[in-house]
Parts: structure tokens; C-alpha cells; sequence
């Protein structure tokens, strides 16, 4: 009895059918994956600024400026966050500032009694911010101008970011504080209750910052949240006023 050929290598054909299409869906599988992998990544740009962190014993003169020298591409504030870090003999001290989350309550001396919510460090420079040359004169209370808040800019050549301690008479008013930083005393902070209110520098730094003094160090970290990855390292001495 004879066998015809077709029914011989059915077998064969089968098995490398099987084959064949075992190979597809692994190569499809990894594809899949790889492309998942490519896709959950996302490159970190390259960020550096000029850092100083002042403290003169009074509002006037003490604050955190870093000025942007050079980005690989504009960051959108909103997905950063700025780590600082210090030690001041057995006090640890720093904060995390992050996009778009409120880190300063201030009292506002205004008849309406309201306190001042906003995001620090403010920014300033910020050319392509629509209404830029009509919220100049908020330089002084830059809480007052929501576009500055960190998390609401993007940081280009030119851009700088900024926090001032409370006090003084920097609301427009005319009407002196009573309370903040070195308003009766060098290097401490008068009637503001901590426990209650954060100004912009205690945001920034921490708490207990005034007790930095010339020559202390600040780490400044800055995160690109989308990676985890720091983009932006330094130790910043501090300056006196």
C-alpha cells in the first residue's frame, strides 16, 4: 500500500508551522515590551544655574536666588522638585519644594486678614509668561502673582528663582510689619510663628535656617521628577550681608 507524499510530510509541516508562529509571537511579545520600556522612560534635560544663599541677619538682605545659565531644553518648573539639606553643629535642617504644591501660609497685614498661599521659589525673567511686564510690579510680594509660583514657569537662560525671608515694609501699603525676620533682632525672627505660618526662605530651607551663618553649606538638589533623576547638584556656601 502506497502512502501519498502530502499525508508523508504532514507531520513535518505541521511542526514547523507551529514553529514559525511561536517565533512570530515572541518576536511581537518583545516588541511589545520594548517599545513599553522606551516608552516609561523619558530623557532628563541637563539644568545649570548659579546659586547663592544669603543671610545677612534681616529680611532685606538674606535669601535663595539660582539663576538659569543653561538648560539642553526649557523645564517646565512642574516637574521639578528642589531638595536642600544642612547641618548647623547637632541641628539637621533642609526641605523639598515641589511644583505646584503650597509651601508658604505668610499673614497678610490687609484689612481682609487673609494669609498669603503660595509656592516657593518665586521666578522672575520669565519672557514668554503672558502678562510678564503687567505683574512686574509684584516683584516685591511675588505670592501675589500666581505665574510666578514654582510649578508655573519654565526655566530658560536668564530665568531665576527666588525666596526671601518675611518682613518689611514690601507690600505696597505703606504699613511697616511688626513681625519677621531681623525686625528687632539680627538673625532672628520676631512674632512670626513658625508653627503656624512658613515664609518663603523657611520653604526653600527649612526651618531653622537663620541660624546658617558665612562659610556654613547648603546642599541644593535639583529632581526631574518624571525619571527620579538629579539634574542639578551643588554645595552652596553661605554668604553674609
Amino acid at each position: 500500500m502506497t502512502m501519498k507524499n502530502d499525508q508523508a510530510v504532514s507531520p513535518v509541516v505541521g511542526v514547523m508551522l507551529m514553529l514559525v508562529v511561536t517565533i512570530i509571537i515572541a518576536t511581537v511579545v518583545s516588541g511589545f515590551a520594548g517599545g513599553l520600556v522606551a516608552g516609561g522612560s523619558q530623557k532628563s534635560p541637563d539644568l545649570a544655574m548659579d546659586v547663592k544663599i544669603t543671610n545677612s541677619g534681616t529680611w532685606a538682605n538674606s535669601g535663595f536666588s539660582a539663576i538659569v545659565t543653561g538648560v539642553s531644553d526649557p523645564i517646565q518648573t512642574s516637574d521639578l522638585k528642589i531638595v536642600t539639606s544642612w547641618k548647623k553643629n547637632d541641628a539637621i535642617g533642609g526641605n523639598i519644594s515641589v511644583g505646584n504644591v503650597v509651601n508658604v501660609i505668610e499673614p497678610s497685614i490687609v484689612s481682609s486678614g487673609l494669609n498669603v498661599a503660595s509656592t516657593a521659589p518665586y521666578g522672575f525673567g520669565m519672557a514668554t509668561v503672558a502678562g510678564e511686564s503687567a505683574i512686574s510690579g509684584s516683584s516685591l510680594r511675588p505670592n501675589n502673582a500666581s505665574e510666578r509660583w514654582f510649578g508655573n514657569y519654565t526655566l530658560a537662560p536668564g530665568v531665576s528663582m527666588s525666596a526671601q525671608p518675611f518682613g518689611g515694609m514690601n507690600d505696597g501699603t505703606g504699613q511697616a510689619y511688626t513681625s519677621g525676620y531681623g525686625i528687632e533682632n539680627s538673625y532672628e525672627y520676631t512674632g512670626f510663628d513658625s508653627d503656624k505660618y512658613t515664609d518663603p526662605m523657611q520653604a526653600v530651607l527649612g526651618s531653622g535656617w537663620e541660624d546658617l551663618r558665612t562659610g556654613d553649606t547648603v546642599s541644593v538638589k535639583v529632581i526631574f521628577v518624571p525619571s527620579g533623576k538629579t539634574i542639578f547638584a551643588k554645595d552652596v556656601t553661605v554668604r553674609g550681608g
